[in-house]
């Protein structure tokens, strides 16, 4: 009889947070940017945090244009104050910079848990906090249909372009609705296909049955997940010593 060796999992590499460990983070972040109202260090470690942990997962691209929009932000801060500008003008700049300062930073962190979390570590780390399956299933089809939702639109504009049916070209120019039409009715009908694929496939998977279910996910706290503990605590006191 054949015996065939036992499956081991890969060690994770890089710094790997367990997800449990970026949702509270990310509850720290959203809370703090609300409380930290005049504070900029704050504000700056609060965006810089994110924007680190995106570097580290390899997503420059990103990084790079939130940290440009976070420093044009502040830039715009200063030159609020030293040119007078029309009131209307004024109000604009005044709420992007809030925009960019109040919610740029928990986008980043949110982007960042979606790109480093896989759908079964994060299933398996909210089975360990005990969640109703009422609520993990719906997000688990999320985590998948977000990426597969891409792929779907990035083929649908592929199709497009090969029938010449964009922006600027003469079909566009006789009939600039079927722009809106062709893109708009494939997309939606994916949509549906595609969420009705993946529930299907979290219910095969197991993840609507009762009691416990086995996952070959790792997930757990270790160095990196208490190293981003005591950051959050230093935010908070940070933040209690200046309000």
């Amino acid at each position: 009889m054949e015996v065939y060796p036992a499956y081991i999992l890969d060690k994770k590499k890089g710094f790997f947070l367990d997800p449990r460990t970026k949702l509270l983070f990310m509850v720290v972040i959203v809370t703090l940017l609300f409380v930290a109202h005049d504070s900029l260090p704050l504000i700056c470690a609060l965006t810089g945090i994110p924007l680190a942990l995106l570097m580290i997962n390899s997503q420059w691209k990103t990084a790079a244009i939130y940290g440009v929009l976070f420093i044009l932000a502040i830039i715009a801060t200063y030159f609020r104050d030293i040119v007078e500008l029309p009131p209307v003008l004024n109000g604009i700049i005044a709420l992007l910079i809030e925009l960019v300062v109040r919610f740029f930073p928990a986008f980043m962190m949110g982007y960042y848990i979606i790109k480093s979390t896989k759908a079964d570590e994060f299933v398996t780390a909210m089975e360990r906090w005990h969640i109703t399956k009422k609520v993990l299933i719906p997000i688990a089809v999320v985590f998948r249909f977000v990426p597969t939702m891409q792929e779907e639109a990035h083929s649908i504009t592929e199709a497009m372009r090969m029938r010449e049916i964009r922006f600027g070209t003469q079909k566009f120019w006789r009939s600039p609705g079927s722009l809106l039409e062709y893109r708009l009715i494939p997309l939606l009908i994916s949509v549906v296909k595609i969420g009705d694929e993946l529930s299907a496939a979290a219910l095969t998977r197991g993840l609507g049955r009762q009691g416990m279910r086995s996952s070959i996910a790792r997930v757990g706290f270790t160095w990196r997940d208490f190293s981003i503990l005591v950051v959050s605590i230093l935010l908070i006191l940070c933040a209690v010593i200046r309000g």
